[in-house]
């Protein structure tokens, strides 16, 4: 998944804002009660110690990122803080890099992320996940540019192509790379980003042809940079999300799966999604370890 900021703002706020897993906000000072259905399903440590430390890279909205005023705010926010409701704890949120989420869930730094992580078969080596939503990925371009749409891998020959670092589309890209040169015809130059808001950056200030991104955020960048990117095609597939934990930790995966059921039931789930505009990234279920894109 790559991910890209809301406006070039972002890019000063980031450095001072995303210190590795420094914590953010507490949801509340204290747990609430939970459902019965969602509260049975707690693996031992979380009934006891009442709090989910849950880790995001608030660089994504409308998912997640930092307001006016430095309060975390967007869908995954609501979302995450709805079902820790359901389970009747309370959340700690944590800051950190989207490369730094598996290794720190390796290293008990944090019980949870939810970042727009794409849900792919290689990662489930590492680490378990719930699907929340879905996603797909788009280009952007300057709004000059005047080439022909890239609504597939293969038009990104000979173009530079930036995207943050740990992005599931990387060996992607690479792979198309190695077929362009196959083909007789340019490889596409990779350009990774520490963070999202520098790949962005990158393609607003003319060093990179395009960005890959994905709908969820797409919208909402060019909204709020018109005047300087557009979108300029699709490429194809369609990617699951996921709110990530680690491998061995099953029980909270069921305990974060029936939670999301239970929000859908009641409608909270929609309404979140609709409050973000991301009504056409919802999903009706929400597996652990669904069938997922190849790595």
């Amino acid at each position: 998944m790559a991910r890209f900021v809301k406006s070039l703002s972002l890019v000063l706020l980031s450095a001072t804002a995303l210190s590795a897993c420094g914590s953010d906000l507490v949801a509340d000072d204290s747990a609430p009660e939970g459902n019965p259905k969602v509260v049975a399903l707690l693996p031992d440590d979380l009934a006891r110690s009442k709090t989910l430390r849950v880790m995001t890279d608030p660089t994504y909205p409308p998912l997640e990122s930092i307001d006016g005023s430095g309060k975390m705010v967007g869908s995954d926010v609501d979302l995450m803080n709805a079902v820790a409701e359901q389970m009747g704890v309370k959340v700690e949120w944590k800051r950190g890099s989207f490369s730094g989420i598996i290794p720190g869930l390796a290293a008990d730094r944090f019980d949870a992320s939810i970042a727009g992580m794409y849900i792919t078969e290689d990662k489930f080596t590492s680490v378990t996940m719930v699907q929340y939503a879905e996603a797909f990925d788009q280009m952007l371009v300057p709004v000059d540019y005047r080439g022909p749409r890239l609504n597939s891998y293969g038009a990104l020959c000979g173009l530079s192509v930036t995207i943050p670092q740990g992005s599931t589309e990387i060996p992607l890209l690479k792979d198309a790379s190695e077929k362009c040169r196959a083909d007789g015809e340019s490889a596409i130059d990779i350009k990774q980003f520490e963070n999202a808001n520098n790949a962005l950056l990158a393609v607003t200030s003319d060093r990179a042809d395009t960005a890959l991104v994905t709908n969820v955020n797409a919208d909402y960048v060019v909204g709020k940079l018109k005047a300087k990117v557009k979108v300029h095609g699709r490429l194809p597939g369609e990617f699951p999300m996921g709110i990530t934990v680690a491998k061995e930790s099953k029980e909270l995966a069921d305990a974060v799966s029936a939670a999301l059921g239970e929000l859908r039931k009641s409608g909270e789930y929609d309404e979140i999604m609709a409050k973000w505009d991301l009504g056409d990234s919802a999903v009706a279920e929400f597996p652990v370890n669904p069938k997922a894109a190849p790595a």
